[in-house]
């Protein structure tokens, strides 16, 4: 973007911003007319929409829909920027013009992957774990926060506070801080407090806690039946702590818990949300649905019926996918007049929601945007070192020198580049280092160009990368294979951490949790003895 170009965007950040807060504070409250009743429910929605087309969502902002979630795309931040100053204009031309809510998926691993929407790549939430440093996680996400802000994202589902807890957790793992709620307490604090300084609205999720499940909620209802003794002394441990810290926004589990609610998953639960999370936690904060397109909840009702049931259980801010936002608008309405919503939940929801964008700002001028990225990647680098954990060694680490090394990675292809990483910091500390790349599910016609890759070194650099608990058998067996092949070996556990146990016979273990380009290039430093891992276990790996 040449400075003109930027000069000239800069004046339309100005612009718009100048519109909401005229629209804020030209008239004084009374005079405003009241909205109506769909106005009001529009304002409590969000719909996602894919960076590549939103012309769905800017029709939907003006006609007055509470906010965008914005699906992940490769954009450089000044494109996504374009996108979100578009949404709001549109949103500036609605009847309340309102600023929206713009929100993001921000947490590191298996939801955030590298080079989309220009924005920096997270640690994992298991590395800051290992990492445990409360101050250069608080830093970070101050950094990553300024960099959402600059890209005109507001909202930030995120931090994961969910104990893991069930090694077969198939849906949150790496995304969980561990298995400590005191942990897990101090680090989310940290990620709150740093996004909270940088203006950005952080969203704990899910409550009442998804680290126990054995099912994903996008594919079904899960249940947990753990009793309200044990859901207090850890899983809710971390939600009571971010909401001390007066976090903005907490965000609901679609998964029902016998022992709170026999019937209704937490997102469609009065008992849950109005009950435990409102009354009993005294929580004051908005209360936001996980999206309602998971088979969790279409499979008991139609989006718009379970958006207008999860307001009426205690929720403000209902995310709806890409479901007609009208739709939703209409069925809260309809309710409301019907007497089956009171209308002061519904009134409540609403200034609630008003409140909120006000308190972010959303309403005043944007600050002048500054790069972050060197101070990012520098605390980035900083915590991927620390969280590095060897787990077992016997004798092989630091490499020798005068052998031939196969470093032999299965992960998706988007995750070659940092895959690079390791490989380039092998070669640059002087080893004899071949790199192969395998996708995680390994064929049956490619063992044979493992065996070949293992057959020319003298010792294997293996790269294990499972999503959750619930193991890739294939690439599981394969690596085993090359355990066995009667090499030393050293296998680098990517991701999640509980794939370990499944290799009993590597002769060094060291625990990444995050496949990061600053994560890779950690390995390699403790592979060629540059860096003395101390990081540790977050979690109890199963015997």
């Amino acid at each position: 973007m040449t400075r003109s170009q930027a000069r000239q965007a800069a004046g339309k950040h100005a612009r718009i911003a100048g519109a909401f807060l005229f629209a804020a504070l030209a008239l004084p409250a009374a005079a405003a007319a009241e909205p109506s009743l769909e106005e009001k429910a529009s304002q409590l929605l969000i719909i996602s929409a894919e960076a590549s087309d939103i012309s769905a969502a800017t029709a939907a902002a003006k006609a007055g829909l509470g906010g965008v979630q914005l699906q992940w795309g490769s954009y450089s931040l000044e494109e996504t920027r374009r996108l979100t100053d578009e949404l709001q204009a549109a949103a500036g031309e609605s009847g309340e013009k309102t600023p929206l809510f713009i929100a993001v998926d921000y947490e590191g691993g298996s939801v955030y992957v590298p080079t989309t929407l220009g924005l920096l790549e997270l640690p994992t939430n298991m590395m800051l774990g290992a990492a445990a440093d409360e101050n250069g996680t608080a830093s970070l996400f101050y950094l990553a926060g300024k960099e959402l802000r600059r890209a005109g994202i507001n909202m930030a589902f995120g931090p994961v506070l969910d104990i893991n807890t069930n090694p077969k957790n198939p849906i949150i793992g790496i995304r969980s801080l561990g298995s400590d709620p005191a942990e897990a307490s101090r680090l989310g604090g940290a990620i709150i407090n740093g996004l909270k300084a940088a203006g950005v609205i952080a969203v704990g999720k899910h409550f009442p806690g998804h680290g126990a499940a054995e099912k994903d909620s996008h594919k079904t209802l899960p249940e947990i039946s753990l009793s309200t003794a044990q859901l207090h002394a850890t899983h809710l441990v971390p939600f009571k702590a971010a909401a001390a810290l007066g976090i903005p926004a907490i965000m609901t589990a679609h998964i029902r818990y016998p022992a709170l609610d026999p019937a209704n998953p937490a997102t469609l639960s009065r008992a849950v949300l109005a009950g435990l999370l409102k009354k009993d936690l005294g929580y004051g904060g908005l209360v936001i649905t996980d999206s309602l397109d998971m088979k969790a909840i279409t499979s008991r009702l139609p989006i718009h019926r379970a958006a207008a049931a999860a307001l009426k259980a205690g929720a403000d801010v209902l995310l709806i996918g890409r479901a007609d936002p009208a739709r939703a608008a209409k069925e809260i309405a309809r309710q409301v007049r019907a007497g089956t919503i009171n209308e002061t939940r519904l009134n409540d929801a609403y200034h609630k929601v008003l409140a909120a964008k006000r308190a972010a700002g959303l309403f005043n001028p944007p600050e002048t945007p500054s790069p972050f990225d060197k101070a990012y990647l520098e605390i980035t680098g900083g915590l991927s070192r620390r969280a590095a954990t060897l787990v077992r060694n016997s004798g092989l680490i630091p490499l020798p020198k005068d052998k031939k090394i196969a470093v032999i990675i299965f992960s998706p292809q988007r995750f070659a580049g940092n895959a690079l990483e390791l490989y380039r910091t092998l070669r640059e500390n002087g080893y004899q280092a071949s790199q192969y790349f395998f996708d995680i599910g390994v064929k049956r016609g490619e063992l044979k160009k493992l065996t070949e890759a293992a057959a020319g070194a003298d010792l294997l650099v293996l790269g294990s990368f499972q999503w959750t608990g619930v193991q890739n058998a294939s690439q599981r067996d394969a690596i085993n294979i090359l355990i066995n092949y009667g090499k030393p070996s050293v296998l680098l556990s990517l991701m999640n951490p509980y794939d370990i146990p499944s290799y009993p016979g590597a002769s060094a273990v060291i625990a990444l949790y995050g496949m990061t380009a600053p994560s890779m290039a950690a390995a390699g430093e403790i592979l060629s003895g540059q860096l003395a891992p101390s990081g540790r276990l977050p979690v109890e790996l199963p015997k």
